[in-house]
């Protein structure tokens, strides 16, 4: 009995923490560490570093295993193998689980600069608000979504009192996400359709999306150089993150040139490469 207990136990926590998306909340932890290496150029207090991490962590997986919750309708669709549709876990203790991801987060903050705990707050209630409603409500949430995405960078910045090199990332991190979130809307057009989701593809068609994705990256390569013609990072970064601008600027023209959605799929993962790249450079950007 005790041993068929236990591993209910693990296989439950299992599923909770899949609601909150590990892959993603690696990507969290990383964007919150660059910010901060790259702002002090080095790891920073264990306190101060440990509380950014998991106060990050845990608001967006809060945001994640919300998002499950409403989408329960879509994902039966597009994701039938999540927890929720698949029987999993109930909705009442999904709901649950969000808020108390929420409020530890938010504690988390309580130990950093005034300004990271404002973030936390209002991070939070959009999250909630875009899960709840602002999810459906096309272009704005992919910009919403693509803001809560970037403002890691700042809060990770201004955990350490350097909210510049904070905004610099954020604002690189913005175009970048801004490009794979319609990309996204593309692939899931068929549930979106069915569940009046007011995205991009269904509101201006397939073309006209793939175009603005490809903007976005464009926007991307215009502003890279700033931090080193400002005189932020040294030439190093700029070395780099021309390496991610080729990069950026090959997937854009493979868009236009060819605006399907297969191939745009197929770009969305090269975008992926591209961005690590980029932060690869501000890491670079350094030293010198």
């Amino acid at each position: 009995m005790a041993k068929r207990k236990k591993t209910g136990t693990i296989e439950e926590a299992r599923v909770l923490f899949s609601l909150m998306r590990p892959f993603n909340l690696v990507m969290i932890v990383v964007a919150v560490l660059i910010s901060i290496i790259v702002s002090l150029g080095n790891f920073g207090t264990p306190l101060i570093t440990i509380s950014a991490v998991l106060a990050a962590v845990l608001i967006a997986g809060a945001g994640n295993t919300l998002n499950d919750y409403y989408d329960v309708g879509i994902d039966t669709i597009n994701r039938p193998d999540r927890p929720l549709p698949s029987g999993q876990i109930s909705p009442q203790a999904v709901w649950a689980y969000a808020i108390i991801l929420f409020g530890a987060g938010i504690v988390f903050s309580f130990f950093l600069p005034f300004i990271c705990i404002a973030i936390a707050i209002v991070n939070s209630t959009l999250l909630a608000l875009y899960a709840a409603e602002l999810k459906k409500s096309g272009f704005f949430g992919n910009i919403l979504i693509s803001y809560l995405v970037a403002s890691v960078f700042a809060f990770g910045g201004a955990a350490v009192g350097n909210l510049l090199i904070g905004v610099f990332l954020s604002i690189v991190a913005f175009f970048t996400n801004a490009s794979r979130e319609v990309i996204k809307d593309l692939e899931d057009v068929r549930g979106d359709k069915m569940f009046g989701a007011k995205t991009l593809p269904l509101l201006e068609g397939r073309k006209k999306s793939i175009f603005i994705a490809a903007a976005f990256l464009i926007m991307t390569i215009l502003i890279s150089p700033l931090p080193y013609l400002l005189g932020v990072l040294s030439i190093f970064y700029m070395i780099m993150a021309g390496a991610a601008d080729v990069i950026f600027a090959i997937i854009s023209l493979s868009m236009l040139r060819k605006p399907t959605v297969r191939n745009a799929k197929i770009n969305q993962k090269k975008i992926k490469i591209g961005a690590f790249i980029g932060l690869l450079a501000f890491l670079a950007g350094i030293v010198g």
